[in-house]
């Protein structure tokens, strides 16, 4: 479905109801049915009956759960022009510009955070707020922060058998790695090779390759004023010296070392599965390895020069409703909610306790279902609100779309990593295909626009 037959289908949006003080659900909601849509994913699903449920507790409507598999704007954006679309949907906010473009989401500033009294700014954390922003208003609620592109997950047990843990985060009680070559020295002692060939790399990188990418060429850019993506200019900033070292960095220089490999796999997967000891990008296998016998801990991605690293965050899931709800007090009561402690205490406990995107949640972990000090969940939380969403902002504005992206700088890398591309290379083809996917963006927009 395109976004110009987004444009052609889709009704005018009904009036919302008048907001009901104090953040309570709104009264007309009350006594009626709502639908919410969300991840078809057990670990969601579980978390939006909870939600679903709170929500009824407090006077709102039932609504009827509805899972939906990836991806979910799509889906979205057919029932929008069908005539079917949810009250509610749990959705990435970086996924909404097709949306955004044409217009088809609630704004929310007056209606929830106006309304709630609430500062997005001061009440909520990291980069959970810049993903549902868009021209000056905000389209959602977050309830998630960037967890990807940022932290290595580092066998500990290991490296201690090793006599190394007063030498290397975060077993020596740094919060991030000194250096890459500092990083690549920890992988080449774990590195396990039995007759000539290596059982278990030392190092994976792969997935979320472009948020951890860009995250390098934004820390080595900064002391240039500027980023990845130049707002102001509308240019981007990847095939240059920065680019290019970026990409040896991250890509091309542990590929060289033998430390490194092209999997077929993410880094969750090649951990959890035990061939690789040290997995850079998600934290998955610190808060779930534990579980299938593995003992990750978290340690931050490295400084590339010296300083800590700046991070590019694609923050992540949150609540949206579409502009043409069919029942827009069911959709504003329950964003309402979202937008309160008690909402985002309700959301956060998935998969035992996650980052809170909600400011108040900071160093509360009584809803996590492991609440002790070593508890890996908590370790996760504490390096995230203590060190890492200080460095991390939303990718930016106005670049294209993120999704789109995301898949340019994973296929460019893993053509790195198969020797196919030189990071000078790897960084022009990097330019070339950003650009294109904003010139359609341009085009997508001058579709709806005129």
């Amino acid at each position: 479905m395109s976004i110009s037959a987004l444009a052609a289908c889709m009704p005018s949006a009904p009036q919302a109801a008048p907001a009901a003080a104090g953040g309570a659900a709104q009264p007309a909601a009350a006594g009626k049915s709502g639908v919410f849509w969300g991840l078809q994913y057990d670990p969601h699903v579980e978390t939006y009956k909870r939600l679903a449920k709170m929500f009824k507790e407090k006077g709102g409507a039932d609504l009827q759960v509805e899972p939906q598999a990836w991806p979910l704007e799509t889906k979205l954006i057919a029932a929008l022009s069908a005539g079917t679309q949810p009250d509610v949907i749990c959705i990435m906010g970086k996924v909404l510009i097709p949306l955004h473009i044409q217009k088809a989401l609630m704004p929310l500033k007056e209606s929830v955070y106006d309304h709630n009294n609430v500062n997005p700014e001061k009440d909520f954390i990291g980069d959970g707020i810049g993903a549902y922003t868009w021209e000056g208003d905000i389209y959602g609620v977050p309830t998630e922060v960037n967890g990807v592109g940022n932290v290595v997950n580092v066998p500990v047990d290991d490296v201690t058998k090793l006599g190394l843990d007063k030498q290397y985060p975060p077993t020596n009680g740094e919060a991030f790695f000194e250096s890459y070559e500092s990083m690549f020295e920890l992988a080449k002692a774990l590195q396990v090779t039995k007759d000539g060939k290596v059982t278990r790399w030392g190092l994976s990188s792969k997935g979320w390759d472009n948020q951890s990418y860009l995250g390098i060429v934004r820390s080595l850019l900064a002391k240039d004023n500027t980023d990845w993506w130049d707002v102001n200019d509308k240019k981007f900033n990847l095939d240059t010296e920065a680019g290019v070292k970026a990409m040896e960095l991250f890509a091309e220089t542990p590929v060289k070392m033998g430390i490194e490999t092209e999997l077929d796999q993410t880094q969750i997967d090649a951990a959890l599965a035990g061939k690789v000891a040290l997995a850079r990008g998600n934290g998955t296998p610190a808060v779930q390895g534990r579980d299938l016998g593995y003992n990750f801990f978290l340690a931050g991605a490295p400084k590339p020069n010296g300083e800590l690293p700046l991070l590019v965050g694609e923050a992540g899931w949150g609540f949206a409703a579409p502009k043409n709800s069919k029942n827009p007090d069911i959709s504003l009561a329950f964003l309402q909610m979202m937008a309160t402690e008690d909402g985002q205490r309700g959301y956060s406990a998935i998969y035992g306790g996650i980052v809170p995107a909600w400011k108040g949640l900071v160093g509360k972990f009584d809803y996590f279902k492991d609440s002790s000090p070593d508890s890996p969940n908590v370790k996760a939380a504490k390096l995230a609100t203590d060190h890492l969403l200080a460095q991390t902002r939303y990718y930016g504005e106005g670049f294209g779309f993120p999704s789109e992206v995301d898949k340019i700088g994973g296929e460019v890398c893993s053509q790195v990593r198969l020797g196919k591309l030189t990071a000078a290379e790897a960084a022009k083809e990097y330019q070339s295909r950003c650009e294109a996917q904003y010139k359609q963006y341009l085009e997508d927009v001058k579709k709806v626009t005129g």
